[in-house]
């Protein structure tokens, strides 16, 4: 049977209220019915039933899928790569509670999101009667009817005064039907391919065959032992720093520069045992060592530079080796500092 399409304005709740139930009354059923209008109305104003919501189920599916992902992230995917960071399990438990919060917070958007254009029909693909005025404050009703049951609304429309009536051939506007779907079901589908394309490649399901040299390095984890160490006959880059157990280099000038760089090195790998100036004042971990001389510069006048070179190099009692913290020429630095202590 050939429908109408009926749209009427009209410029207030109640008088649209009205309208509604004795179209009612003739046997349009309220999936047959649209109300337009710039305000959101709720649908009981009208006496309609409210519309299912598809915010809270999307939501809830959205937090659940953020939560599969950070379990897929932090507890499945280190079981693949296995790398320990410090100490630290596989997967330690503050990083993973900030991813857990990250992706459940951005899915349950996402969901929300989701479920709004889907309550709102988004998109429209197909033709929709519609009226600029609704925008200026009408309230539209639309109904879709018989031809014989549309004559009779018209006359409901015009009993209520209606603004305007525009009547059009249902057959011009086609519900959406399948269209919508397989518009959502093309936006799953590109999203879900655009997820897995990278998916692939990192866990090794398809395989591209490129160099990767890092697989094969060798690597120490954190506080792991032994060190791989140098040969014992091997040349450090700067040069050997002992040569028959001997200084392999000459002194360095006691310069304005060479003191202030010693001052500088003393104070980082020094003070903390000697002092600033030597004399175990403010040296907080010195405190706890009576044996450390209370004057390094008394101390140091009986030795000659080589001999405190080798005791800054090699250690000695207590005190440790400085040679990896030190180059050559910043050890004569310290030493050049050492004797301006006397000063």
């Amino acid at each position: 049977m050939a429908e109408l399409m009926l749209l009427g304005l009209f410029d207030n709740v109640e008088t649209t209220a009205d309208v509604l139930d004795e179209v009612r009354e003739l046997g349009v059923r309220d999936e047959q019915i649209t109300v337009m209008s710039h305000v959101p109305y709720a649908a009981r104003i009208f006496g309609r039933k409210p519309a299912r919501l598809w915010f809270l189920p999307f939501t809830l599916g959205g937090a659940a899928v953020g939560a599969l992902l950070a379990f897929f992230i932090t507890f499945l995917t280190p079981q693949i790569y296995r790398l320990h960071v410090g100490f630290q399990e596989l997967t330690p438990v503050p990083p993973t509670a900030i991813v857990f919060f990250e992706l459940i917070s951005l899915c349950t958007m996402l969901g929300a999101f989701i479920g709004f254009l889907l309550q709102n029909r988004f998109p429209i693909l197909t033709r929709r009667m519609y009226d600029e005025r609704i925008t200026d404050g009408y309230i539209g009703v639309e109904v879709r009817a018989p031809l014989d049951v549309a004559e009779r609304v018209v006359g409901v429309f015009e009993k209520h005064h209606a603004r305007v009536i525009q009547r059009e051939d249902a057959a011009n506007f086609k519900p959406q039907g399948i269209r919508h779907l397989l518009f959502w079901g093309a936006v799953a589908t590109g999203g879900a391919v655009v997820l897995a394309i990278p998916l692939l490649f990192s866990y090794d399901i398809v395989e591209v065959p490129w160099i990767n040299t890092m697989a094969d390095t060798v690597s120490v984890g954190a506080q792991e032992g032994p060190r791989l160490a140098a040969p014992a006959e091997s040349v450090p880059i700067q040069g050997p720093v002992l040569i028959a157990g001997e200084p392999a280099t000459r002194p360095l000038p006691a310069t304005a520069t060479s003191l202030e760089r010693g001052k500088a090195l003393f104070g980082i790998n020094c003070a903390m045992c000697h002092g600033l100036a030597g004399d175990r004042q403010g040296a907080e971990v010195g405190k706890y060592f009576p044996e450390i001389p209370a004057s390094l510069a008394e101390r140091a006048a009986s030795l000659s530079d080589q001999e405190l070179f080798l005791v800054i190099t090699k250690g000695k009692n207590r005190m440790p080796s400085l040679a990896e913290n030190l180059s050559p020429g910043e050890t004569w630095d310290v030493v050049n500092y050492v004797r301006s202590l006397s000063q």
